[in-house]
């Protein structure tokens, strides 16, 4: 009896593997490996036909460490890095103004109780800094100023008091406020420092002059130009091989990070000294480095989701030059035109694709090595339960694809968590695993990271528009179908439920754009309190 359920059991496991195999031709799907290499380019027409292109980009090559990479960032400039050791420079001076004290010459006076004084303190701190850019590769979300540490007139406030506040309790008051002041500056940098009796100084890392580091970054310029030059190629294909899916050539995250964050910064330096020509060519040197990822097939998940993640950083510049009010109307038309065309969905579906038909492969050459056994136990199943296991991993692979409607920039977050609940359920109870090389990657975090990219760069185009608009009449439209067809071709819609953003103008000249998030449910434009953003509104800028 036993041996009649055993081999009863295989042979229904392997023919659900048959069936299986005949139903995705039947639908048909691409499931040969071959169909997905891609044909020869030549070297002179090829991105990485450039040496250098292939020795500092490519995944896996020990040179990128000896050549760009350790030329990004630049290690040594204040406010990159931030630790005790941190030389810090005055912002303001603090005064407590207990009854019957004299004011002093010079001095802002403020109350204590009221509620408006952190703000005002904020707003006089910030002044005193002058514009900032929050370079990426800051820690503390600023990284370089326009003036010199040394030629800063510190604030100085007298703050009006019945009893003098505690050291704690001044510090619980101004950080917070300074960041709804929207100075960038987060909780950890401001920091009081007793100076003599009821008297402190407000401290902060010195940060980097917007010359020094243009200076330092100009020097980089060879390396610029060779990228510049390379991307003029019309194919884009990394060298390596492609007959496994395991051996498929990738990007260098790190190479590539770097890059971006030095970009990003020299864009901000040329914004906040009045050049917005010369930014538009950092970003746009930025946006055009995304063909190797567009367009290096086949497209593996990590180029997928280090185009995501370069996407991100680019238009959270476009962000940062519409905050300091620098974009004009003939940079923001060329930003409007390369956002129009971003669409970061499409390559993160095909490369699920890949995906599917990888491990497709993998099973088809040798099934067994799909699965190995969990325990000594397992060795009691039949092996056809692991290839039953095996359709049911397939299928998931494949059928989870159509979570995202990448045509269309639409992520359906209803699938994509029935999606996750299956691939749970999958190695539930089960006697067999896959191997190592064939464990599912984590397909929410995926979407959910590629939602909220696409959704930042809808913003942006968004905000370009409005901008132009802002620029043409002296205010900001009443509603977004204003904005067609002078400024804008069409309205981009959420990438979550594929409405329309929300938008309102708001008092200040300023206005609200927010978009639904992951959850589905529109919160009036609040933020969620989770990191990353999953339980409250995408709202502009992020």
């Amino acid at each position: 009896m036993t041996g009649l359920f055993f081999a009863e059991e295989n042979w229904r496991g392997q023919k659900a593997w048959e069936n299986c195999k005949r139903d995705l031709k039947t639908q048909g799907r691409k499931v040969n490996w071959a169909d997905y290499i891609p044909a020869p380019v030549p070297d002179e027409e090829n991105v990485f036909g450039v040496l250098e292109m292939q020795r500092w980009f490519k995944g896996g090559n020990a040179a990128a460490w000896t050549d760009l990479t350790r030329k990004l960032p630049a290690p040594s400039f204040p406010g990159v890095e931030v630790d005790r050791h941190t030389k810090r420079m005055l912002v303001a001076e603090v005064r407590i103004g207990l009854p019957g004290k004299p004011i002093p010459a010079d001095f802002v006076v403020l109350r204590w109780d009221d509620p408006a004084w952190p703000a005002e303190a904020a707003r006089l701190i910030t002044n005193a800094l002058g514009s900032t850019a929050r370079t990426p590769q800051s820690r503390i979300g600023v990284g370089l100023m326009l003036r010199r540490p040394e030629d800063l007139q510190a604030a100085q406030i007298f703050l009006l008091c019945e009893t003098a506040p505690t050291l704690k309790m001044l510090q619980a008051f101004l950080p917070d406020t300074i960041v709804n002041a929207n100075a960038g500056l987060p909780e950890s940098v401001l920091k009081f420092e007793p100076d003599g009796r009821d008297a402190y100084r407000v401290t902060m890392p010195v940060l980097g002059r917007v010359a020094d580091y243009l200076a330092w970054s100009d020097g980089l310029e060879p390396q610029f130009a060779v990228i510049r030059q390379a991307l003029q190629r019309p194919h884009s294909r990394m060298q390596g091989f492609y007959g496994n899916p395991n051996t498929v050539p990738g990007p260098n995250f790190r190479p590539v990070r770097n890059l971006i964050q030095t970009l990003g910064a020299r864009a901000e330096c040329h914004l906040l000294l009045g050049q917005p020509e010369a930014a538009l060519n950092d970003v746009t040197l930025i946006h055009d480095f995304c063909r190797i990822f567009d367009e290096n097939e086949p497209t593996t998940l990590l180029k997928a989701m280090v185009n995501v993640a370069v996407r991100g950083l680019y238009a959270a510049q476009i962000a940062e030059g519409l905050r300091l009010q620098a974009w004009r109307e003939p940079q923001l038309a060329v930003l409007e035109a390369q956002l129009n065309h971003i669409n970061v969905v499409l390559p993160v579906a095909q490369a699920f694709e890949l995906e599917a038909v990888a491990a497709f492969h993998t099973l088809e050459s040798v099934p067994s090595a799909g699965f190995v056994k969990k325990s000594v136990w397992s060795g009691l199943c039949p092996r056809g339960w692991g290839y039953q296991r095996i359709v049911k991993r397939v299928n998931l692979d494949f059928g989870r694809i159509a979570s995202l409607a990448a045509a269309n920039q639409v992520i359906f977050t209803g699938q994509v968590e029935a999606a996750d609940r299956k691939s749970q359920a999958l190695d539930h109870w089960s006697p067999y695993a896959f191997a190592a090389h064939l464990t599912p990657v984590d397909f929410t975090r995926a979407c959910q990271n590629t939602a909220h990219a696409q959704t930042e760069i809808n913003q942006a185009l968004l905000a370009c528009a409005l901008e132009r608009y802002h620029l043409a009449h002296g205010e900001y439209p009443p509603i977004l179908d204003a904005l067609i067809p002078q400024f804008l071709i069409r309205i981009p819609h959420d990438v979550i439920g594929g409405r329309a953003p929300i938008y309102s103008r708001a008092t200040g000249g300023t206005y609200m754009l927010y978009s639904i998030g992951w959850k589905g449910i529109d919160h009036g434009g609040v933020r969620g309190k989770s990191s990353p953003n999953l339980d409250g509104d995408w709202v502009w800028p992020d």
